[in-house]
């Protein structure tokens, strides 16, 4: 083989490992048609990383590794909890409220769950790619979130005095 088709062959074959489909689970309602429209208007990056194929309907992937960002449509809706739960705004003033869960280390993920929405969706953002900046990735996807309706929203301190 010359060597610029070596070379090229070479690339191409690093190229198609950053491509492989990133497995993740489908969510129990990842068939409901809102989730089709979530993962359609969805960004084509986020936090800089590019949009990978996933195994399972419902489910989108941007990044590779354990660094990816991964969303779920379809998962089950939380109830009422004591867990954080925030509104993030866009730019345009759509809101939607997210259920944080953080463990807190500089190494780990950081999990959003919609609150208030059927079907929920939860996304996982690690802090390797998120810095210290996680929610921003949460921030991003406002625009495909608000189109499932909110039936619920996060109470404040005040709203339960």
């Amino acid at each position: 083989m010359r060597p610029a088709a070596a070379s090229l062959a070479a690339l191409a074959a690093l190229a198609c490992t950053s491509c492989a489909t990133i497995q993740v689970p489908a969510g129990p309602d990842a068939a409901d048609p809102a989730c089709a429209d979530v993962v359609r208007s969805a960004p084509r990056t986020l936090l800089d990383q590019s949009r990978h194929t996933t195994s399972s309907q419902g489910t989108l992937a941007w990044g590779s590794g354990d660094e990816a960002i991964v969303m779920r449509c379809g998962v089950t809706p939380p109830g009422p909890t004591s867990k954080m739960c925030t509104t993030l705004t866009d730019e345009h003033g759509r809101e939607v409220d997210w259920i944080v869960e953080d463990d807190g280390s500089s190494d780990g993920v950081v999990r959003f769950t919609t609150y208030g929405r059927s079907p929920a969706i939860d996304l996982t953002v690690p802090r390797e790619v998120a810095g210290d900046q996680p929610s921003a990735a949460a921030l991003d996807l406002t625009e495909a979130v608000s189109g499932i309706s909110a039936s619920r929203n996060c109470l404040s301190v005040q709203d339960v005095q």
